[in-house]
């Protein structure tokens, strides 16, 4: 999908939270990053989509980053 909201997430886990360092994973610190259309994340169902909303990463980045 050309143009969709890609978010950044952990590499081990896919989740945003943990990226942002609420809550990590086992593998965190050394897994790096990786980006995922916003579609992809909804359908792993592995957090709550507010981790990784519009408004969650304005607050975190202080932009919307990417969005």
């Amino acid at each position: 999908m050309s143009g969709e909201r890609r978010v950044m997430v952990c590499a081990s886990c896919l989740r945003a939270g943990c990226w942002h360092g609420e809550v990590m994973c086992d593998e965190a610190r050394g897994a790096g990053t990786v980006e995922k259309p916003a579609h992809e994340l909804d359908a792993l169902n592995l957090e709550h989509p507010d981790n990784y909303s519009r408004a969650r990463i304005r607050a975190i980045y202080g932009t919307e980053a990417r969005l």
